[in-house]
């Protein structure tokens, strides 16, 4: 039987969904989050609205603005983001406990047996969308990784953006995987995506293909 243990949760794009739930007119509308109100800083998150326009987190502020004329700029409210937060770990608590608060816009969640059987667990993960979208509101919509696996699970939740819903069951391993491009994993950044290039591992495919000790070697 198909199954999976754990629920990873990502909140999509999440500072600027808090702003469009809490502030009608900028839904549907390209939006930036920034710290202060000037063109020499970057946005610290862009709604998916403004990802066409090439602006995402990291993007400097006067630069967004050439892209996009019609740019809305919102000043980070820190507090509005975390009382969101605490709103959303209560709505999803109605469905089933949080094991991990990861970040402000990430947790994970324990499956409890009963629920593991992945078209269980799939029916838990849309009650848990369905409850922050009614309990806190529909545009903060976040993507559901399920899997075997806390790590897994989290690979799982960024393979479908925004509003997604991922599983990956033991049975679909190695092979789900290879779609993916080696910095998809958490932990592989610019540093270690160079050593694996050192080591002449440049797709997942080949990744996976490793021999416990040789994936040893490279990580030490």
């Amino acid at each position: 039987m198909l199954s999976v243990e754990w629920l990873f949760l990502d909140m999509n794009s999440y500072f600027a969904s808090v702003e469009q739930q809490f502030q009608p007119a900028l839904r549907g509308r390209p939006v930036v989050v920034v710290p202060v109100m000037t063109n020499r800083t970057c946005c610290i998150a862009a709604s998916y609205e403004a990802r066409p326009y090439g602006i995402h987190t990291g993007t400097n502020v006067g630069e967004a603005r050439q892209r996009c004329p019609h740019l809305r700029l919102v000043e980070a409210n820190h507090e509005l983001y975390i009382r969101t937060h605490e709103w959303i770990i209560q709505a999803v608590e109605t469905v089933l406990p949080v094991e991990r608060v990861c970040s402000i816009d990430e947790m994970v969640c324990h499956i409890s047996p009963q629920h593991r059987p992945l078209k269980a667990a799939v029916t838990l993960a849309g009650d848990v969308k369905r409850a922050i979208s009614q309990q806190v509101g529909p545009y903060l919509r976040c993507s559901v990784g399920l899997a075997t696996n806390q790590f897994l699970a989290k690979v799982a939740s960024n393979m479908q953006k925004p509003d997604g819903l991922t599983s990956i069951t033991r049975e679909d391993l190695p092979h789900k995987l290879y779609g993916l491009s080696l910095s998809d994993f958490p932990g592989i950044a610019r540093g270690m995506l160079a050593r694996l290039h050192r080591h002449g591992i440049g797709s997942v495919r080949q990744l996976c293909s490793l021999s416990r000790e040789e994936m040893t070697s490279v990580w030490q």
